[in-house]
């Protein structure tokens, strides 16, 4: 599959695939939690694609083998069907304790009595969302399920002459977490990693932070909470309107950390190693004829910078670039890719301005004006050059690209100063567009992007959001 290469974690060597460079953040954060007793909960705030699972899967392996802390990891947004965070994360912890500990081990007696006062903490205070997912992780009783109706004066009345009752289910439940985090280790603290909670419907986002307030708020429990910050912002604004975000959010979050930026050129290098891209150009023969600093990643890189492309455009892009590469027949031209990386990074940074030059909806020129706004180096073959020949070929018969051949020779007349770049750069243009792709010398440059184009439009079959 291209889009579950999954990262894996060498148990010799934490950190030997570790291509964010990620291990000092990591020893540090470890250090903070080791030497903590306290409940609290603390927030990895990192923009998509910017790698916080795997931040957080390192992190875990590590405080195990470094530290000797437990935990468990598990996703918000896979576990948001079953409506009740609480089941979720007992559940997890439920998993964790099956996969560690024998049905005689104290520790799994322990948890029976967790889950003997978690039930009773859903039925008193959670009734409506506890019905249809409760089978295999809380015993209720069986007449429970029939009680569960209209909320009537009656039921409302009793609600409120059982605060008390409830206030003290709550603190044995809390108890009963206490004394089994206790029977699994008495002297480190437990780690419970929420990831992608920002993706999670707003309502069971919101409802998991109060469940971890106000139920799970108990010495030697650390939670540990993977968001994009903005986003879980908006699901927030979704159920209460314009509020303060922020402010709200530190309700719940004792201590925010911001994980380190990555750069959009590291990133490029490490997708490209991910998806091991060299290895498919090398499956399909094909002879890169550029030099390094003209090769298709350093194009990826150029159109990054110049389109201000997003960490998650950038992936975007190149899962993208891996299913054309893929399908491409062998013995293609190494220009194909470049063009391939040209068109894909365009539709997906800016999809109107990409119908706009294959339509030829405006000026050429306008287009180059808008994409060519970075400069690769002082020489004369860099990328604006390559991508402004691109530009010309997109929707061009072989008559119309010989009369733009004709107009930019003109320009080259003009240029006095035959050393200059002006004039190389110019010059390399031309050779560009003249240039035939084949041994018999009648694939143009229109042609090689026509047929890029076509494998394009095989894209947009795919759901790639």
């Amino acid at each position: 599959m291209i889009h579950k290469n999954k990262f894996e974690i060498d148990g010799d060597d934490i950190f030997l695939n570790d291509k964010l460079k990620r291990k000092i953040e990591i020893e540090n954060l470890s250090s903070l939690i080791a030497s903590t007793s306290e409940a609290f909960t603390m927030s990895i705030n990192a923009d998509w694609g910017a790698g916080k699972t795997t931040f957080i899967k390192l992190w875990k392996e590590y405080l195990h083998k470094a530290h000797g802390i437990n935990s468990i990891y598990f996703s918000a947004w896979e576990d948001d069907f079953s409506k009740e965070p609480l089941l979720s994360i007992l559940g997890e912890i439920n998993n964790y304790i099956d996969e560690n500990y024998d049905s005689e081990d104290e520790v799994t007696k322990k948890f029976d009595k967790v889950k003997d006062f978690g039930a009773k903490v859903l039925k008193r205070g959670l009734p409506a969302l506890v019905k249809g997912v409760t089978t295999g992780i809380l015993d209720v009783d069986k007449g429970f399920e029939s009680a569960i109706g209209a909320i009537t004066e009656e039921a409302t009345k009793e609600s409120i002459e059982n605060y008390s009752k409830e206030k003290e289910v709550t603190k044995q439940f809390q108890d009963s977490i206490l004394s089994l985090l206790t029977q699994i280790d008495n002297d480190k603290p437990f780690v419970i990693f929420i990831d992608e909670l920002d993706r999670c419907r707003p309502l069971y986002a919101i409802e998991l932070l109060e469940r971890v307030k106000h139920i799970f708020g108990i010495d030697g429990l650390v939670f540990v909470l993977s968001i994009d910050k903005k986003q879980l912002a908006e699901s927030i604004k979704s159920q209460y309107g314009n509020i303060d975000t922020s402010a709200y959010l530190k309700r719940f979050i004792d201590l925010e950390y911001s994980l380190a930026n990555i750069g959009k050129d590291d990133f490029c290098d490490y997708l490209y190693k991910k998806y091991e891209i060299d290895k498919i150009i090398t499956s399909k023969d094909i002879q890169n004829t550029s030099s390094g600093d003209l090769d298709h990643l350093a194009m990826m890189k150029y159109l990054v910078e110049s389109l201000d492309l997003t960490l998650r455009e950038i992936e975007q892009s190149f899962l993208q670039i891996v299913i054309v590469f893929k399908t491409m027949q062998p013995r293609l031209f190494d220009s194909h890719f470049r063009v391939f990386i040209f068109f894909i990074v365009l539709k997906i940074k800016d999809q109107e301005l990409y119908f706009d030059l294959i339509y030829k909806k405006i000026p050429r020129e306008d287009i180059v004006n808008k994409i060519i706004t970075k400069k690769t180096n002082d020489s004369h073959y860099d990328f604006s050059t390559m991508i402004k020949s691109i530009i010309y070929a997109t929707s061009v018969t072989y008559e119309e690209l010989q009369n733009i051949i004709q107009k930019e020779q003109k320009k080259l007349e003009e240029i006095t100063d035959t050393s200059s770049n002006e004039h190389k750069k110019q010059e390399w243009l031309i050779g560009l567009l003249r240039h035939d792709y084949g041994q018999w010398g009648t694939y143009s440059l229109n042609i090689l992007v026509d047929t890029v184009m076509k494998k394009i439009n095989f894209l947009d079959r795919f759901n790639l959001e």
